[in-house]
């Protein structure tokens, strides 16, 4: 009987294992080096970003929405040939029950000239609710985008100034920033709406409608204090950093640092917060419009649309409808634009790497 013939083993150590699992990969033999890739930061964000669908869906219509309100709005005014403060009374009113037309109406104006009406009329003195709807989206962006401007701009330059210096600065600041999150905003906006409120009006700058200046200034000025808080905590992280210790041993000067140092990591936080600001502005515009406080007639505004539309919701109720909606889904793309920056911005809330 043959004895059988056991061929001896190599017992490998863990280092010597490792190795050879290494040596298996398909990148390349033992030893290769394989180029790595380094991701830079903002291209670390876009993979994140990229991945949240409603972000990016929030993102895709809110450049929509500005293509609609900025370019889409005067080829439509021109295609049918009438503008958003045109008044037919007699092609844009359902001259039986007195109320606004219905959606799809072609009326005849007093000339005898056939008006057609995409959405039907938008109040009693027959003007075009589809052109007013594209005309409100253009002074509801104005205004949310020139009040975020300026409120962004106050509130990084006092934050950041009172994280950084701290003591009797930052108590200053700070007794201030309370002060302006009590003032009674709404008691201010009446007192210069029954004051000031035509001469503000006017000021018009040759591009914006009228009051538009008047409500990105107020709301501006007015909403600086959030921004002011997050940006100050912010700093008030950053200022013990090594980096910022390091300008110091090199002589660079306080507002060097500031401008240098802390306000690129700031980006993140700015960016985020001003997509959600500008949800809160587009509801206070419409907000102040619908009390008759805000945009005034004829310029064309959500606010002031839905403020027509509880007098005829019985008749024709989507006159609280389409504005309505146009406030809710604008508002609700900035907001989920903004919480999927938020993630993007920040790895640990991230769900992809």
């Amino acid at each position: 009987m043959k004895r059988a013939t056991l061929e001896p083993r190599e017992v490998l150590s863990p280092g010597a294992g490792l190795a050879v699992e290494v040596a298996l990969e398909p990148a390349g033999e033992l030893g290769e080096i394989t180029e790595v890739k380094a991701r830079g930061y903002w291209e670390q964000v876009w993979r994140r970003f990229r991945h949240d669908r409603l972000a990016i869906a929030s993102g895709i219509f809110i450049i929509l929405l500005f293509v609609v309100a900025f370019a889409g709005a005067p080829v439509a005014a021109k295609l049918l040939g009438h503008g958003p403060d045109d008044i037919y009374p007699t092609a844009g009113v359902n001259q039986e029950t007195l109320a606004p037309a219905g959606p799809w109406h072609t009326g005849t104006d007093l000339e005898g000239k056939e008006v057609f009406f995409p959405l039907g009329g938008a109040d009693t003195l027959g003007r075009d609710l589809f052109l007013r709807l594209l005309y409100g989206a253009r002074v509801s962006l104005e205004v949310a985008i020139g009040a975020t401007l300026i409120a962004m701009t106050i509130g990084v330059l006092l934050g950041a100034t009172a994280g950084y210096f701290r003591g009797w600065i930052d108590a200053l600041i700070s007794r201030f920033t309370e002060i302006t999150m009590a003032f009674p905003q709404l008691l201010l906006i009446i007192a210069l709406a029954a004051t000031a409120g035509d001469r503000l009006n006017n000021i018009t700058f040759g591009i914006f409608p009228r009051g538009v200046i008047t409500l990105v200034l107020v709301l501006g000025i007015f909403g600086w204090f959030f921004p002011a808080r997050i940006v100050r905590a912010q700093v008030l992280a950053l200022r013990e950093k090594e980096f910022i210790e390091a300008a110091r041993m090199v002589g660079s000067s306080d507002w060097r640092i500031i401008r240098s140092h802390l306000l690129p990591h700031l980006v993140g936080p700015i960016i985020v917060y001003s997509t959600l600001i500008v949800a809160q502005f587009v509801l206070a515009e419409a907000g102040l419009s619908f009390l008759g406080l805000g945009i005034k007639l004829p310029t064309a505004s959500w606010g002031s649309l839905l403020s027509v539309a509880p007098d005829f919701y019985t008749q024709q109720p989507w006159l609280m409808v389409w504005p309505g909606l146009a406030v809710l889904s604008t508002t609700l793309a900035f907001n989920l634009f903004g919480d999927g920056l938020r993630d993007a911005f920040d790895p640990r809330g991230a769900a992809h790497n």
